[in-house]
């Protein structure tokens, strides 16, 4: 429990969180107590949204057919999607010259395919193309860091660092609208929906800040790959 403890004292009374190094065993134990408080709160949603169904205010989830293939992939899914998404949303959250410049670089180049709908995975020159200008941003802002580096800038990131935890896990919830098909709008949909990403976006932004990116691309990992391996089984 001193876990979990932890984790809301983080966010809601720091003075009583108790900060130490933790050996591996202690950091898995860790991984797998906020993986439970994140299927419990799954679990506490998902009954809200069944009584809503049931009372005829939402209707049932219905998932892209896109995203339908994406999470059936274990790469994607469990690999290469868990890693990206940490880079854009928590890499960057501890102050470092390295960390900021691979975040910006990459979350610039997904933008951009975004807007202009390129696909840099998609052939070799592509992906030759995404990495000479992945280097290129990565270069270019870590140079500018190291010029106008200083302690205002270091005091900056480290004072606001709760407003920047709540914008990424804003974003985090809002990356995964594009998940489901449904003509509802109202604030209840969008609340009951989205919850969870966000609730899990606050565990690992925890995870991230206290145990390392590792860990935080670790329990990110392993929470795509339980639901994956069980839709396989069941």
């Amino acid at each position: 429990m001193v876990y979990i403890k932890n984790l809301f004292y983080f966010y809601f009374s720091p003075t009583k969180e108790t900060v130490s190094s933790l050996p591996l065993c202690s950091k898995i134990i860790n991984i797998f107590s906020f993986l439970l408080l994140q299927y419990l709160f799954i679990l506490l949603i998902t009954g809200i949204r069944i009584l809503l169904q049931i009372k005829g205010i939402l209707e049932p989830l219905k998932y892209d057919g896109e995203m339908n293939t994406l999470t059936n992939s274990l790469f994607l899914s469990v690999l290469l999607g868990p890693l990206l998404e940490e880079i854009v949303f928590r890499l960057w959250l501890i102050y470092d010259k390295i960390n900021i410049s691979i975040s910006v670089a990459y979350i610039l180049l997904w933008v951009s395919a975004k807007v202009f709908g390129v696909h840099w995975f998609s052939s070799i020159p592509y992906v030759l193309i995404f990495v000479l200008v992945f280097i290129s941003i990565f270069t270019a802002l870590f140079f500018l860091l190291k010029r106008y580096e200083n302690q205002k800038i270091i005091s900056f990131w480290e004072k606001n660092q709760k407003l920047f935890i709540i914008i990424s896990c804003i974003f985090f919830g809002a990356i995964h609208i594009g998940n489901y098909t449904t003509n509802n709008n109202s604030i209840i949909y969008y609340f009951i929906t989205f919850a969870p990403q966000i609730f899990f976006g606050f565990i690992l932004c925890y995870i991230r800040i206290r145990m390392g990116f590792g860990a935080s691309v670790a329990t990110h990992s392993i929470n795509n790959f339980i639901p994956l391996i069980l839709s396989k089984i069941i």
